[in-house]
């Protein structure tokens, strides 16, 4: 009987064994012996779901494959002076993302120039201080931006694609000296502080020209001839518009007269500025003006509140005039009118 039962069991695994050339018995590496005799090109589809599955899926992060990073989108200033004005700064620039370039001066007209070539941006958008350059697709080679300011001046840059960053704004500050444009604000200061310069140096030198002046009069004069070299006090006031005018002192010298006057700004919140000076006299019944040959004041401005002196000079008149003198405001109504000067 157990003879019997066991031949039974070989029977039947010998019939449900597949024949040859069928699927076979697992081999050692887990596959079947049919895996090798499959026709060349062949896909199971256990191998079509192991190729569409994911990097996730088969255990692998998205950096291993090479994805690019996420850009860091950048604000950022850009100082050009005059060693850096020859130079190309570079712009980082992304595929889609507009980079806003701002300038402190105003833009020309047409003034943004970009390369087009291969149409890699669309056509710069200009408003009055600014340039929005967008391009299609991230730059492989570097291109050339050009922008011109209503001054003249022009500056360059290179636009590029870099994998960690974009400007979405560049603000460019312009810090020239040497290289500035003659109505260009840096130059415009550079001109005020050279003719201040020659001013105080003018001022300084003033009494040393005066001198010298009063050298070629007196060369210029036939001292044989009856000369008057005097001085004398004025107590002449005019009053008005908040401003106390006095004459003090003439002085008479090789032909011409010299009035000093002090001048008291009592208006509280306006400077007064001397612009200039008339002298007009009477004589023989009638009313003539007198070259005035010098008009200074001491100060460049009374401040409110404080008092300054005027010298005007004019060559003397006739014997014993009627004098009147004016003072005329800069940029003001104020004068101050002094008549019959006893000179």
């Amino acid at each position: 009987m157990r003879a019997s039962a066991f031949l039974l069991a070989v029977i039947v695994l010998g019939s449900a064994r597949p024949a040859f050339g069928a699927a076979s018995a697992p081999t050692l590496d887990g596959s079947t012996a049919a895996a090798a005799t499959r026709p060349a090109g062949a896909v199971t589809p256990d191998e079509v779901a192991q190729a569409e599955a994911s990097p996730a899926q088969k255990g692998k992060h998205p950096a291993d494959e090479g994805e690019p990073e996420k850009r860091e989108l950048r604000h950022r200033t850009l100082t050009i002076d005059d060693a850096t004005l020859a130079s190309l700064p570079e712009l980082h620039v992304a595929g889609g993302q507009p980079t806003i370039i701002t300038f402190q001066q105003k833009v020309k007209e047409e003034g943004a120039i970009l390369s087009q070539v291969g149409g890699l941006f669309f056509k710069p958008v200009q408003t009055d201080k600014t340039v929005i350059v967008i391009p299609k697709a991230d730059v492989k080679a570097p291109v050339p931006l050009n922008v011109t300011l209503v001054d003249g001046t022009v500056l360059s840059f290179k636009l590029v694609s870099v994998p960690s960053d974009a400007d979405v704004q560049v603000d460019v500050i312009l810090a020239l000296q040497r290289r500035a444009p003659p109505d260009s604000a840096a130059a415009l200061k550079g001109t005020i502080g050279q003719l201040q310069a020659q001013l105080d140096e003018c001022r300084a030198n003033s009494f040393n020209a005066g001198a010298t002046k009063l050298a070629a009069l007196l060369l210029g004069q036939s001292l044989d001839a009856p000369q008057a070299f005097e001085r004398h006090s004025l107590h002449k006031i005019n009053k008005s518009d908040r401003l106390l005018v006095e004459a003090t002192w003439a002085y008479r010298l090789v032909g011409l007269t010299y009035v000093v006057l002090t001048v008291d700004n009592r208006d509280p919140d306006r400077p007064w500025v001397l612009d200039h000076a008339e002298v007009h006299y009477s004589g023989g019944g009638q009313a003539s003006d007198v070259k005035v040959l010098a008009a200074q004041s001491e100060f460049q401005a009374v401040q409110p509140g404080e008092s300054g002196r005027v010298v005007v000079g004019f060559q003397t008149p006739g014997a014993n005039p009627g004098i009147s003198l004016v003072l005329y405001e800069r940029d003001g109504n104020r004068r101050a009118i002094l008549d019959n000067l006893g000179l």
